[in-house]
């Protein structure tokens, strides 16, 4: 039909019409300009448009369907793969399947969809829209979206982009299967790993970058390049396995380790930093406050404060340093041996008397405020009389430090020499794996006390100040104690026969009264 107007219409069934049209696919049909129908079922319209494969379909201007049921539209657009679909401007749909739409995009994938301006989808599956040639989804079910993006990592996601806040190119990088970058100038490279947020200026430094597998990246210019490890904030790096730096410029490079604050530095193993400055190189060890460090070789310690570094492993610190000159420590708890160390005055709000525990002879209760002596040649105690001519001390009731109370342990748990001194010995501390096979304590050795053999770990331990039989006796300071309401302030007193004061020419100095039953005595 319509030979006299330059159309052909050679196929069975087909149809030519327009100016210059062929259609010689059977059933196919070309109407337009110098269109060609040339697949079995095919329809081609416009102005130099080509429907070459059977049942595809080419319309508008130089537009292509080759291959079988696809779709081309619009202005210089193609659909080579098999039931593709092109339309818009110079649009490229390669893939079979595959969708392109748009201006200058390409769906070169299976199945692959690509929208916006210049953006491609070459994976299979793969997903992009937006704008800019960059904007790529190159693997298989990846998607990239916004500006100059790209998806590179099997069903990876790129989002944002564009510029950052100076005008530079800032595009953002998904290249680990899984993995999320999203944001202005971020990097995922990880497997299922996410990087967010973005740079001031990407050309002095990088957005976010998500390194490590499962990491997490996120802030601005922060770095997470540990297994599962998370950086957050300004420039923060995670670089030990399921490490975790947040803040400012911190860095926490230890497996499971913690930096938080601003310029701290976790380096051991589950170690944690905080504060400002802080440094925590034991494993296990904590610093926090003010340019504190754990020193290498100080596992389990911990330190807070102001300027100081650590003494002993497995310790308590409390640093109390010069801001100009050296970093020292104001208190000291010595984790092996339990020694205190103060640089400083143990001071009590209250309690004024130095105590030590002593068992009693009947192993009866002592109430406070008698006075007490040695029954006889054992070291047991019993009220004093009138007719003791030494003098113990006073029950104490709130003493300001208490000795020998064993409140802690049994008193013999370790062995000791013939000077009551503790003895120590090194112990190898084996390593320690989790589930599947990854160190959570590396092996380490470490020094401990002797366990005493005697030592029964079925019977339960009581403490000497809940057991009736042990009483605290003030033996120097501020005490109160009992009387018979004949002791004067400024005077004497002794212990009458109930144990309690009485006036005396000589013996304890009588403060002042405090009731008309109880006065407080000197103890010296």
């Amino acid at each position: 039909m319509g030979e006299e107007l330059g159309n052909t219409a050679s196929g069975f069934a087909a149809l030519a019409e327009g100016l210059n049209t062929t259609a010689s696919g059977a059933a196919a049909h070309a109407k337009g300009f110098a269109t060609l129908a040339s697949g079995d079922s095919s329809h081609a319209e416009g102005s130099n448009t080509v429907a070459s494969a059977s049942a595809s379909h080419a319309e508008g201007h130089l537009t292509q369907a080759t291959n079988d049921t696809a779709h081309a539209e619009g202005t210089s657009t193609t659909a080579d793969g098999v039931a593709s679909h092109a339309e818009g401007y110079l649009t490229h749909a390669l893939g079979d399947g595959s969708h392109a739409e748009g201006s200058m995009t390409m769906a070169a994938g299976a199945e692959a969809h690509a929208e916006g301006n210049a953006t491609q989808a070459w994976g299979d599956y793969s997903h992009t829209e937006g704008l800019s040639t960059s904007t790529q989804a190159g693997a298989a079910s990846a998607h990239a979206e916004g500006e100059g993006n790209s998806a590179a990592g099997r069903a990876s996601h790129a989002e944002g982009g564009g510029t950052d806040p100076l005008g530079n190119p800032a595009p953002n990088f998904a290249g680990g299967a899984g993995s999320h970058a999203e944001g202005v100038g971020t990097t995922s490279l990880g497997f299922a790993s996410h990087a967010e947020g973005g740079t001031l200026d990407i050309t002095a430094a990088a957005g976010p970058v998500a390194l490590g597998d499962f990491a997490h990246a996120e802030g601005q210019s922060t770095t997470a390049s540990g297994t599962a490890s998370h950086a957050e904030g300004l420039q923060t790096k995670a670089s030990g396995p399921s490490a975790h730096a947040e803040g400012v410029s911190t860095l926490a490079s230890g497996l499971y380790a913690h930096a938080e604050g601003a310029n701290t530095t976790a380096d051991g193993q589950a170690s944690h930093a905080e504060g400002f400055m802080t440094q925590a190189f034991g494993a296990n060890s904590h610093a926090e406050g003010e340019s504190t460090t754990v020193m290498p070789g100080h596992p389990g310690s911990h330190i807070m404060g102001q300027n100081g570094s650590t003494r002993f492993a497995y310790s308590w610190h409390l640093a109390g340093g010069l801001a100009v000159g050296p970093s020292l420590n104001s208190a000291v708890i010595e984790g092996a041996t339990g020694n205190l160390y103060l640089d400083g005055t143990v001071i009590s709000p209250a309690a004024a008397d130095y105590a030590e525990m002593f068992e009693t002879s009947d192993g009866q209760a002592l109430e406070p405020g008698y006075f007490v002596t040695f029954d006889g040649a054992s070291e047991k105690i019993r009220k004093a009389n009138a007719e003791d001519e030494y003098i113990l001390g006073v029950v104490s009731g709130r003493p300001a430090i208490l000795a020998d109370a064993s409140d802690l342990r049994w008193h013999k748990l370790f062995v000791m020499d013939e000077w009551d001194r503790i003895q120590y010995q090194e112990v190898e501390v084996p390593e320690v794996r989790d589930t599947e096979g990854n160190v959570v304590r590396a092996a380490s050795s470490k020094t401990e006390p002797v366990l005493n053999p005697d030592w029964n770990a079925a019977e339960e331990y009581i403490p000497r100040l809940q057991r009736d039989e042990w009483v605290a006796v003030g033996v120097i300071g501020k005490l109160l104690v009992r009387d018979d309401g004949t002791c004067r302030p400024g005077g004497y007193c002794m212990p009458n026969d109930e144990g309690i004061a009485t006036s005396a020419a000589a013996g304890y100095r009588v403060m002042n009264r405090t009731r008309d039953d109880q006065v407080r005595i000197f103890v010296r």
